[in-house]
């Protein structure tokens, strides 16, 4: 680790200040191994232990953080003194969304093979050894920089490994710088880097020009208090729920907005229907009349109603059995039905009176009599169904004709006196009261010889 004073003033790598990347060389950095078997959610409180552990300052007076990935067996940790940030300008930490030190840039670029990075600055290098397919480098060495020019980039980056004699011999050297730092919606810093020099191909070294950490990975970077970023996480948080549900409520607005539109065009379209309804409503009205004329019509040509033969029978029955049963209204519909609402003397002579209908052979009980007695006085409504019955007409009395024969007269007349004989009379009708009475066959005497002669 190598450590020393800041010699230029802090620069803005991010743009409206979302982001401030410190030059590391003002952190102490220390590598700590893994216990095998820590759990995922016991690293912080371990990191913690550790720092207090190896730092000759209170915890809460200094601002650390450290890098972990779960495929790697240590944790770089690094810290530095409050009091030396704001010795170098950088003050008001909190009013940054991400408060980072430059090599933690390069948290989840891989290679394909074991690098050292070079990663240039305008205040420091940093040498960063990444194993193979590993995700945070594994030693960062870090020296400060008079001026950014290639040959002192070039010079601190042989002292640096001078410095660290462990280093790989063999391992491929990469320089590089960040070029840019840009923001999502979400406020998640993407890490745009690129090759300070023209030696190797971007891609002969691996995925690390576009980085884009996880959020959970830039909290464990950043180098405010452990009190700070849980409070300032759980505004986020909160943050991002009521957005989002500002976000909802601006949709839903929108929606009933255009809700409330179509309602108002839907109310104006049927109060235009309502309209022609109504300028249409006479005309329905005689055409439905029209047609209720014709369904009665119709029903009474098929269903041959008559209502004079049903009120006839059901007075008959009623006066015949004088039982004190009097109407007070009678419906009759389709189909032969009356309705008949009146008063009885009592339940039974109402019974009695039901009955005898039935028994007519012309009435059939449709719907059970309903029947309220009170005070004495029992008013009743029954329907009753009608079949009519025809009577056999009286056989009227043949009139018989009955001809009657004039009367035979014998008589002997000489042969010599001519006889004059009247011709009989036409036959006459009689009436039935004549056919009723005996008849009489009398012989006539003749009294003169003139009258003789006339017979």
């Amino acid at each position: 680790m190598i450590d020393s004073n800041p010699t230029s003033t802090p620069t803005e790598t991010a743009p409206a200040e979302q982001v401030l990347v410190l030059p590391g060389h003002l952190f102490f950095i220390e590598r700590i191994e893994v216990p095998v078997d820590l759990e995922p959610s016991e690293i912080q409180d371990f990191v913690e232990l550790s720092l207090e552990s190896i730092a000759p300052f209170p915890i809460d007076q200094l601002n650390w953080g450290y890098l972990y990935s779960e495929d790697a067996p240590d944790i770089l940790l690094y810290a530095t003194h409050r009091d030396r940030l704001m010795a170098a300008g950088y003050t008001e930490l909190q009013s940054y969304a991400w408060v980072l030190p430059d090599f933690s840039t390069l948290t989840g670029a891989c290679f394909p093979d074991e690098t050292l990075v070079a990663l240039e600055s305008a205040d420091n290098v940093s040498l960063l050894l990444f194993a193979k397919g590993a995700s945070i480098p594994s030693t960062v060495l870090v020296t400060p920089l008079a001026e950014a020019s290639l040959g002192n980039v070039l010079k601190a980056v042989n002292e640096l490994k001078a410095s660290a004699p462990d280093l790989p011999k063999t391992a491929a050297t990469l320089n590089i710088r960040t070029s840019a730092v840009e923001l999502n919606e979400q406020g998640l810093p993407t890490f745009v880097h690129e090759s300070a020099d023209d030696s190797r191909s971007d891609l002969e070294y691996g995925a690390w020009t576009t980085l884009a950490p996880t959020e959970a990975q830039l909290w464990q970077s950043d180098v405010r208090s452990a009190d700070f970023k849980e409070t300032e996480r759980s505004a986020r948080r909160l943050g991002a729920v009521l957005l989002r549900i500002t976000g909802w409520a601006a949709i839903l607005s929108l929606v009933l907005i255009v809700g409330e539109i179509l309602l108002m065009a839907c109310l104006a379209w049927v109060g235009t229907l309502d309209n022609q309804l109504a300028s249409q409503q006479s005309a329905v009205f005689t055409v439905e009349e029209k047609q209720a004329l014709m369904v009665k019509l119709e029903q009474v040509s098929q269903n041959e109603l008559r209502p004079i033969a049903i009120l006839d029978a059901a007075n008959t029955i009623r006066l015949a059995q004088k039982l004190g049963i009097e109407y007070d209204s009678a419906i009759i519909e389709g189909q032969n039905h009356i309705t008949i609402e009146g008063k009885a003397t009592s339940i039974n002579a109402l019974n009695t009176y039901t009955e005898h209908l039935k028994r007519s052979g012309q009435f059939e009980i449709v719907a059970a009599p309903e029947s309220i007695t009170r005070a004495g006085n029992t008013t009743f409504t029954v329907t009753l169904a009608y079949t009519h019955i025809e009577q056999d007409a009286p056989i009227a009395e043949e009139e018989v004709i009955v001809v009657e024969e004039a009367p035979i007269i014998e008589e002997t007349v000489p042969t010599e006196t001519p006889v004059k004989i009247a011709p009989p009379s036409a036959p006459r009708l009689s009436t039935p009261s004549e056919r009723a009475k005996p008849q009489r066959r009398e012989l006539v005497t003749p009294t003169t010889p003139t009258e003789e002669a006339e017979i």
